[in-house]
Formats: structure tokens, C-alpha cells, sequence
């Protein structure tokens, strides 16, 4: 658990507060139009800028000012297929992109990849290690 001041502050809020001031002049976003999770800038939707789907389903953390942690990120309902900007989908100048690289791929979401696939009989008959 973080660390609480005499006016129920941690060390990070106070950092926070005093360096808001300067930071605000030099953010894009305003009280009227603050930056979330479900912010057009943060939501993939198909320009460069977000990155995120909406459905995060992950927590956040805080770290004490001992610089422990007093709980961790929690990615089980994490969605990373559907994320990214359009540069991670598409690609850039014909290199890279997630489409690209899901339709030269073997194995998807209709046929995952998985060890049950792989028969390495031939491979053991030719004298592969394996552990029984």
C-alpha cells in the first residue's frame, strides 16, 4: 500500500500536483476533452493514434513511494487481437501489419496452433530426443 502523507497524499500525488501546471501546457487535452480509455485518441479505430479496444479488462497499479508495487496488472481479459493503430493492422509502406501477416499464417483463430497439431513420429523414428 502506497505511502500517506499527514494530508492524505502519496509521494506520487504530491509529484502530481506540483508538476500538473507545467504538463498542462503542454497537453493537447483539456478538462472538457480529457484523455480516457474511451477517448478517440486511445481507442483503435482505425487511424495511427489508439491503440486500445475499450475492453481492457486489465487493473492498474501504483507504486508505493518505495517503489513497490501495491497490486499487479491483471491481463486475463486483455483483448490483444483487436488493438493496435492502423499502421499495427495494416501496415506501413507494404511492410508489416497484422493483416498481412494473418493471411500468410498457417494457423488463426478458425485453426489455433497447438502442440496436438505436430505428429513427430518420422521426427523420432529418425532418432529425436523425446521425453516420454
Amino acid at each position: 500500500m502506497a505511502t500517506v502523507d499527514a494530508n492524505g497524499q502519496t509521494c506520487l500525488e504530491k509529484a502530481g500536483i506540483q508538476e500538473r501546471s507545467e504538463e498542462m501546457v503542454r497537453s493537447i487535452y483539456t478538462p472538457e476533452d480529457q484523455y480516457s480509455a474511451t477517448h478517440p485518441n486511445a481507442v483503435s479505430d482505425g487511424d495511427p493514434k489508439g491503440k486500445g479496444t475499450k475492453h481492457g479488462g486489465h487493473g492498474a497499479w501504483l507504486p508505493s513511494c518505495n517503489g513497490v508495487a501495491s497490486n499487479a496488472i491483471n491481463y486475463s481479459n486483455f483483448d490483444t487481437f483487436n488493438g493496435g493503430g492502423k499502421y499495427d493492422i495494416e501496415g506501413r509502406n507494404d511492410i508489416g501489419g497484422r493483416n498481412k501477416a494473418m493471411a500468410s499464417q498457417l494457423y488463426g483463430p478458425e485453426h489455433p496452433y497447438g502442440a496436438n497439431l505436430i505428429n513427430t513420429e518420422e521426427n523420432i523414428a529418425q532418432g529425436q530426443f523425446y521425453v516420454k
